[in-house]
């Protein structure tokens, strides 16, 4: 009987220790944190010093966060937050996440004053310009070789080729003047100037006192006739009108430009797509509707958008890198390239 009863508590002791070490088993399951799956982003428009930048972190079981920004400044615990860097250079910003995993990436800043200071050329002009005299330009740029001077009056383009050119405005009003140095149309300096009419001096009125009237004005009169119809009255009833002919501004269709978006901000997407909040169709603005552009998966499977958005949706995927073919004239992603894996029974393998 006591050997019965012995056993029966040995039997409860190991269930409890079963049951205790599956729980913990499964609270250590759902709050893991895969550390080479950490998915932190960095967004800057210029990347550049004295500029917002933003930081988010979207790793999966996250709970704490915390953020070294590599410049000295006190450390963040957001998920979201933003910093911004006064000094141009190189910065390692460390994520620390739930206190054990540890991710750098670095960060280069260019100067923001430097390309203000030597890149964009200055326009000098004087203030006061008249239209038919001659007005004298000059240009400060760093390192300049070649001018290409355009003074807003002429289609042709370039006007001027002299660092310090002479020109005579032929017409009063608002000019732009541009400005490009050493053929560098990414800089292009512009100056908006007024022109002033030209001065028209008065001159010696003439001296009519001394004339003398042969007869009054009322003799050289005619006598007022009676009322006629105007013949051209009829005949203007009957002219055809010419339709209006277009424009050439109406007849040109303005370009449609896709919205900007970096391709951490595609990757984040794509990774919302896996997760069934977004759909193929919420690209279409930065694929300008064409969802069957080519895509190369894992360097080596072609196929288009619609069918990766298709093989990916309700999969855990973890994107190892992504680049993006955009037109730079519309600026529509025309194709893209994609490495990632897939989770499959706790293992990380390409799909």
């Amino acid at each position: 009987m006591n050997k019965k009863n012995i056993d029966i508590k040995v039997i409860l002791f190991f269930a409890v220790l079963l049951l205790i070490g599956i729980t913990a088993f499964i609270i250590q399951f759902f709050n893991h944190v895969d550390c080479e799956d950490v998915k932190f982003y960095i967004f800057s428009d210029h990347s550049q010093s004295e500029e917002s930048i933003e930081f988010y972190d979207k790793t999966h079981n996250a709970k704490s966060w915390e953020w070294d920004f590599g410049d000295g400044s006190a450390p963040d615990k957001r998920q979201h937050t933003f910093h911004v860097y006064k000094n141009p250079g190189k910065y390692k910003v460390t994520l620390t996440i739930n206190k054990e995993c540890v991710h750098t990436k670095e960060l280069i800043l260019k100067d923001k004053f430097a390309a203000d200071k030597f890149g964009t050329p200055q326009i000098i002009v004087s203030k006061i310009i008249t239209a038919g005299q001659p007005t004298y330009f000059d240009s400060r740029s760093e390192g300049a070789k070649t001018w290409e001077w355009a003074f807003g009056e002429n289609r042709k383009g370039i006007d001027e080729t002299s660092p310090n050119p002479v020109y005579t405005f032929s017409t009063p009003g608002e000019k732009t003047i541009t400005l490009v140095v050493n053929g560098d149309f990414s800089r292009v300096a512009k100056k908006v100037i007024y022109v002033h009419p030209r001065v028209i001096k008065k001159t010696n009125p003439l001296d009519v006192t001394a004339y003398v009237y042969e007869k009054n004005a009322e003799a050289f009169a005619l006598p007022r006739g009676s009322v006629k119809k105007d013949p051209l009255e009829d005949m203007l009833q009957y002219v055809p009108v010419a339709p209006k002919t277009k424009t050439q501004k109406d007849s040109i269709a303005a370009i449609k430009k896709a919205p900007k978006i970096s391709e951490d901000q595609f990757e984040i997407l794509l990774g919302k797509v896996a997760e069934g909040s977004k759909v193929k169709d919420d690209f279409s603005e930065f694929l300008c509707d064409d969802l069957e552009i080519p895509i190369v998966k894992n360097d080596k499977d072609l196929l288009t958008f619609a069918q990766l958005c298709a093989n990916i949706k309700g999969k855990k995927i973890k994107i190892e890198s992504i680049r993006l073919n955009k037109d730079k004239t519309n600026n529509c992603i025309k194709g893209m390239s994609i490495n990632y894996k897939v989770k499959k029974y706790l293992i990380w393998v390409k799909d």
